[in-house]
């Protein structure tokens, strides 16, 4: 599904993300977790096309789009949800959601059934949302839209557990249907719920690939890496 391969980027000339080489499968979820200012949020953004890669190649369901404008890329069914939620300020939650409709039909009514309490505030402007409400509608217009590749910058951000949860099955949902996703987050109920792989990233470049089935055993290198722990309640 998605295929990096030494991928290097930054901006004005500095390099932030260093020879990042991933490949993806077809419904499978790999994190990318590492500490402020390790590259993650900009390897995401080469990944979408909202930065230009300095070198490397990008191939998303066997198509080079290296270099690819954002819209372009957004076409073949890539859900972004960007650090910054993303959200248009001026339309309503409603409007938000009928922009993404151009790539698949039904997503407003599969948002509203996804997170209900968006359907209260349809009516509402993006930016008389709150923080949490803002990143609710951003996550519903992603997953809704029922893409093939998932790209999530901190989903997760300023949600409440129930919603975390919810958001956790909507995703194994889609994996489960043949989305992959490539997801950035630090919070441990979520990677560890979900998670297929875990990709460290430090300086840059990534350190370390870790299974599913090893995350709980190297909870000591997640430890020391990030300061991450995760009791499993």
């Amino acid at each position: 599904m998605l295929e990096i391969i030494g991928l290097r980027s930054g901006y004005n000339g500095v390099e932030v993300v260093r020879g990042v080489s991933l490949k993806l499968v077809r419904g499978e979820v790999l994190f990318v977790m590492g500490r402020n200012g390790a590259g993650k949020t900009t390897l995401l953004k080469t990944i979408v096309g909202h930065i230009h890669p300095i070198e490397g190649r990008i191939i998303i369901e066997g198509r080079d789009v290296t270099g690819w404008a954002p819209h372009k890329i957004a076409l073949l069914l890539v859900g972004y949800v960007p650090q910054d939620r993303g959200v248009f300020a001026r339309l309503t939650v409603e409007g938000n959601l009928r922009i993404a409709e151009r790539l698949n039909d039904g997503i407003v009514e599969e948002a509203y059934r996804l997170f209900p309490e968006l359907e209260i505030l349809r009516e509402r402007r993006g930016g008389e949302l709150s923080g949490g409400e803002q990143q609710i509608l951003a996550v519903a217009r992603a997953l809704a839209s029922r893409p093939r590749l998932l790209v999530m910058d901190e989903p997760a951000t300023g949600l409440m557990p129930p919603i975390i949860r919810r958001l956790a099955d909507a995703i194994k949902k889609l994996s489960s249907q043949g989305t992959s996703a490539i997801i950035v987050e630090q919070n441990p109920a979520l990677v560890f719920e979900v998670a297929d792989r875990l990709a460290l990233m430090e300086n840059g470049k990534i350190t370390a690939v870790i299974e599913r089935d090893r995350l709980l055993e190297n909870q000591s290198l997640l430890r020391n890496a990030l300061g991450l722990t995760y009791s499993g309640k």
